[in-house]
């Protein structure tokens, strides 16, 4: 279906949602099939079998403020449209890529441990196209102008506009799009958007909204960390991004720091800096959150505590219990 019949197919707005659960199919209709997805931020998408198997939950956190999470793969390609309004918006990628399209600038690819930004100043034409047969965890937040007033001031966009107009933004169509490399604290964030909600109703809808004000709080101390990307140091921010793909694709490997160093063509010391800077955490501390946030989805799965961290790379079964009983609360045989 063409984003314009999409977009032509909408009705009314969504009520307020009093947990993250899968939105229900619209009756299926031949000229209008359409999830109802909250105006003000989202778009429409069709009402059919691949969308449902991908969209884990729509919700309405507050007035103007949206989360959706997707987790799935379908057997074809799909793309979310743009929702034809002004919008800033906030995505953490936990598993699979995708490309963003937007009119007048380059295609953005995403992947795991990505986190995007994105502020549209006036309706723009763009889309997000996700590859079949492929499954993707995301976390996405957006906010209205006038709920992100609400939420303190447009420092988000402020520090968006100064630091990565260069990224994929079209500037003179008031869009601004820029990807970084989730420091391992966001992920964990975004991870427990998807599972940690509280079972009181009332308690839930307070949390989502205090999640999606951390998530802002998050991704504007991101901004706000010391610009790398001069000419001199852009070379270095290509190396960076090297070092944290290694940690994420092989985080079960053995990882010296002067290693991975080695590995990107970069000294131990400035490697550290460079992590601390941009991260927020050193070598051994965002392996060790990649580790623990990999090894709390083998468990919910089934797996064995002895299978899991084994799988994560570590070797020794008390320490593996004492660093997730430290980050989860629980022990991993509790988990």
């Amino acid at each position: 279906m063409p984003a314009s019949a999409v977009a032509d197919s909408i009705a009314s707005l969504t009520s307020d949602a009093a947990s993250c659960v899968a939105p229900q199919a619209a009756p299926l209709m031949p000229s209008a099939l359409s999830h109802e997805w909250w105006r003000g931020t989202l778009p429409t998408v069709p009402a059919t079998q691949e969308w449902e198997d991908v969209i884990e939950c729509v919700l309405r956190v507050d007035d103007g403020v949206s989360l959706v999470v997707l987790d799935g793969s379908a057997p074809r390609a799909l793309t979310i449209p743009a929702p034809g309004a002004p919008v800033f918006g906030m995505q953490v990628w936990l598993e699979g890529e995708a490309t963003l399209a937007l009119d007048g600038g380059q295609p953005l690819k995403v992947a795991a441990g990505a986190a995007l930004l994105f502020n549209h100043e006036q309706p723009s034409r763009w889309s997000t196209h996700l590859p079949a047969n492929r499954r993707v965890r995301m976390v996405d937040i957006r906010y209205t102008p006038e709920a992100l007033v609400r939420a303190g001031d447009a420092g988000p966009v402020t520090l968006l506009r100064q630091r990565f107009r260069h990224d994929v933004s079209v500037p003179a169509l008031g869009s601004l799009v820029a990807s970084l490399d989730a420091p391992a604290s966001l992920l964990a964030l975004a991870d427990s958007l998807v599972r940690d909600a509280p079972a009181a109703p009332e308690a839930r809808r307070l949390w989502y909204r205090a999640k999606a004000l951390e998530m802002l709080s998050a991704f504007v101390q991101l901004l706000s960390l010391p610009n790398a990307l001069t000419a001199g140091a852009a070379q270095e921010r290509q190396r960076l991004h090297r070092a944290c793909g290694l940690l994420q694709a092989r985080y079960a490997e053995h990882w010296p720091p002067g290693l991975l160093a080695r590995e990107v063509g970069l000294s131990e010391k400035r490697l550290q800096q460079l992590m601390r800077e941009n991260v927020g955490r050193s070598v051994h501390g965002y392996l060790s959150d990649l580790r623990l946030a990999r090894a709390s989805e083998f468990l919910q799965a089934g797996m064995s505590v002895t299978q899991v961290a084994g799988e994560v790379g570590i070797s020794s079964l008390s320490h593996f219990s004492k660093i997730f009983k430290a980050r989860y609360g629980v022990s991993p045989r509790a988990w």
